[in-house]
Order: C-alpha cells, then sequence, then structure tokens
C-alpha cells in the first residue's frame, strides 16, 4: 500500500519542487520536498518504502534537473539508510529527532549534488554556494521538517493502524 501511494506522491512532489517552488525562493535556496519525504516516511516506521521512495523521487528529480539521472536517488537511498538507524527508537520520545536527521540529511543531499556538478567538469564556489543555496535551503527544510514528521506519522497509522492487544 505504501508504494501505491508513495511512488506517484514523489513524482508529484519532484515535479512540484522542480516548477513551482523555483519562483518560491529565499536567497537561491527553496524547501526540498522528496527530501522531507524520504525522512518523515523513514522517521514514522517505513524506512525500506523510504528507500524505494528515494529512488523513485531521485529519478523524478534527475530527470527535471541537469545532474546526471541516479545521483540525487543515490543521496536519497544514504539518506535514507541513515534514517533507519532511528527508525521508531527515539522518535516518540524526541521530536527534535526529525531537526536533526533533517539537518544532516539536508547538508549530505546539497554536498553530494554540488560535488557531483563538480566532478562533471563545472566550477563551484563552495562559499557562494554555501551561503546563498545550502544554507537557506536547509533552513527552509528544517521549518518543514516537524510538520512534514507528523504528516507522515500519521499517513503510516492510517494505513497500518497499530496492532492493539487486549
Amino acid at each position: 500500500m505504501a508504494y501505491i501511494l508513495g511512488i506517484p506522491l514523489m513524482i508529484l512532489l519532484a515535479i512540484f519542487q522542480s516548477t513551482l517552488l523555483g519562483t518560491f525562493q529565499f536567497l537561491e535556496g527553496r524547501p526540498d520536498l522528496v527530501l522531507l519525504a524520504v525522512i518523515g516516511w523513514g522517521l514514522a516506521g517505513g524506512s525500506e518504502q523510504a528507500m524505494v521512495w528515494g529512488l523513485v523521487g531521485g529519478v523524478a528529480l534527475d530527470m527535471l534537473s541537469g545532474v546526471p539521472i541516479g545521483t540525487t536517488s543515490i543521496t536519497l537511498i544514504l539518506i535514507a539508510m541513515l534514517v533507519s538507524l532511528y527508525e521508531d527508537r527515539i522518535w516518540e520520545a524526541n521530536f527534535l529527532m526529525p531537526l536533526g536527521i533533517t539537518l544532516i540529511g539536508s547538508l549530505i543531499f546539497h554536498i553530494m549534488s554540488l560535488a557531483v556538478i563538480m566532478l562533471m567538469g563545472r566550477e563551484i564556489d563552495w562559499s557562494y554556494m554555501f551561503m546563498r543555496v545550502i544554507l537557506p535551503s536547509t533552513f527552509f527544510n528544517l521549518l518543514l521538517a516537524i510538520p512534514s514528521a507528523q504528516v507522515f506519522k500519521a499517513l503510516r497509522n492510517r494505513l497500518y493502524p497499530p496492532e492493539v492487544e487486549i
């Protein structure tokens, strides 16, 4: 059920992130909806499904951007693997966990994307990119981390209700 919902959702989020959110920027950063969805679903307890969501969302993002196909997918799968280390262990007790994972995930996401662009032979001014793209994008992601984690936790509880023992 998570794949039936997740695959179209990731494609829609990738399209929305690449088109409409391109006009909603702070400096040159914008929220990464696909990243937030992968982190939110992984923290809600679906880390294996979050890896598939990352693969689909990453391919969709790569097809809509200028990076080679697979770059974003690999990054999102690695972030989903990172999230799986904390899956359902601390999340219930610590509401700040989505912030920490989103901070680390955003930094990994953007640094790996820029590294691939650099490997493609383009010049990158790292200080400019850090100040104008990475920090504002991370700021947006941190603002949306807790609400998106709550939405995906509620969605997961709706799709997979917890077992009740009598």
